[in-house]
């Protein structure tokens, strides 16, 4: 909830450069992962669970699944992954915080004008396209070394079995070129544009109905009307969250043709058709328990980097 979140703040330094913006908003983001990098490799096992009706049911929740691969796996399976997630949020989100700030200054949106909500929904549709496509490779290797494991009995999906992060790019360049790395792109920017659109709009109708109904516009109320919009924008963008990490998964052959999936649609018309329509909100939950936290971490460490950089500004 970047724009929500720099929308309603009062202005406290209208000249943070943007520069600031890149650094602190990407800094923020990659300390948040690493507090909840585990439900996310919860989240990206559950979408690989039954692929396509085959495979065994490993995982049974949220929670289950914490508890069972830290049993089977331990500190190291909840944090598979963890190196691509980190530049995935550092990259997308610098995008994301940089690229709004440079946006709203060319629109000649100010701070103190910034509830221009149609402002905020394009610059929110920009931002969210331009970070997918910029941090797609990230989400790539992040979702191939989470999904992998070790364990026999815990094994969903492909299994690509990359060491480290430098491993799967050497591995990924080597057998499928440049594209190996936006593997479901055409997927992914749709997740993240939905993801962004529905933010704002849900957010700003939860907010307006709570200060309708007596509660005072402060924290408590961002903070409900920020979960309102975090269960929207989970529900809107979860089927291409699956599509585009299943895309990111699959096998490919010798000569870089995709053995299970030739597009979206066909990856979005095969789940459907082997696994039932629920099957595009496989992870929903874990996505949304996910989201919510991150969120709230990110802003919190974004606000506490701010200050620093503006305590050294002054200093020099």
């Amino acid at each position: 909830l970047v724009l929500e979140w720099s929308r309603d703040r009062p202005a406290t330094n209208p000249k943070r450069s943007t520069m600031e913006n890149f650094l602190c908003g990407g800094v923020s983001a990659a300390c948040a992962i690493c507090i909840v990098n585990p439900v996310d490799v919860v989240k990206s096992r559950l979408q690989m669970q039954g692929e396509l009706g085959s495979g065994q049911r490993a995982y049974n929740g949220v929670f289950s699944g914490l508890a069972h691969i830290a049993k089977h796996e331990g500190l190291q399976g909840l944090y598979r992954g963890l190196v691509p997630a980190v530049w995935f949020q550092m990259v997308g989100n610098s995008v994301r915080f940089g690229v709004y700030h440079v946006g709203k200054q060319y629109m000649g949106v100010d701070e103190s004008s910034a509830n221009n909500s149609s402002v905020n929904f394009c610059l929110g549709l920009v931002t969210g396209a331009s970070a997918g496509a910029i941090a797609c490779p990230f989400f790539v290797i992040k979702t191939q070394m989470q999904v992998q494991t070790s364990v026999s009995a815990n094994v969903v999906g492909h299994q690509h079995m990359h060491t480290s992060m430098w491993g799967a790019v050497k591995t990924i360049a080597k057998e499928e070129g440049i594209r190996g790395f936006f593997r479901g792109l055409d997927a992914f920017v749709p997740r993240c544009v939905a993801l962004v659109a529905f933010q704002m709009t849900s957010y700003d109708f939860g907010k307006s109905q709570l200060i309708a109904r007596g509660a005072r516009d402060g924290p408590a109320t961002h903070m409900l009307a920020s979960a309102f919009a975090a269960g929207c924008a989970c529900l809107a963008m979860q089927p291409f969250d699956l599509v585009g990490a299943r895309m990111m998964n699959q096998p490919f052959s010798i000569d870089g043709a995709p053995k299970l999936y030739t597009s979206p649609v066909d990856c979005f018309l095969k789940t459907v058709r082997s696994e039932g329509p629920l099957a595009l909100y496989k992870g929903c939950f874990a996505n949304y328990m996910r989201m919510g936290p991150q969120y709230i971490l990110t802003f919190m460490f974004f606000e506490q980097f701010i200050k620093l950089a503006k305590g050294l500004r002054s200093q020099n």
